[in-house]
């Protein structure tokens, strides 16, 4: 009986090294190019377009990519579940670019010459956190009151 458990307990493991071999012979699949979950932002950006949109969010925030997105693996090379929602900043990136849009569209683009547009920068100048600037001091009182 003790014969046939070992015997039966190195099969399986013989059968799971074979599949893991014959799983590693096969090609990676080729991305397909398309991008996934992409929910503000066209499908059918172009790649450059698209990481020069994710750079930009970077020096905005003052962050890296696994501050939006779930990082897979560190070694030999990052790596990124792009597709993934299971981040809640990622969706809050999606509200903030959602926010800019209308402001550029529904306010600044009716400011004759106003030579600007709102981006990530404006308000966060490098932080996570908006910077908050304070209340401009009070006006001295007219007459010069002591």
């Amino acid at each position: 009986m003790r014969h046939v458990i070992v015997i039966s307990a190195l099969l399986l493991v013989l059968s799971g090294c074979t599949a893991i071999q014959q799983q590693k012979a096969q090609p990676p699949r080729p991305d397909d190019l398309h991008f996934h979950n992409l929910q503000v932002l066209p499908q059918n950006i172009a790649r450059k377009d698209l990481v020069d949109i994710m750079k930009g969010f970077t020096r905005a925030l003052g962050v890296r990519c696994q501050h939006c997105h779930v990082q897979t693996a560190e070694t030999p090379k990052e790596t990124f579940d792009f597709p993934s929602d299971a981040k809640p900043k990622k969706d809050a990136a999606r509200v903030m670019m959602r926010m800019t849009e209308r402001i550029n569209t529904q306010y600044v683009a009716k400011i004759n010459n106003a030579h600007t547009t709102v981006t990530c920068w404006t308000c966060h100048r490098g932080h996570t956190q908006p910077d908050i600037q304070p209340s401009a001091p009070a006006a001295a009182p007219v007459g010069g009151g002591r």
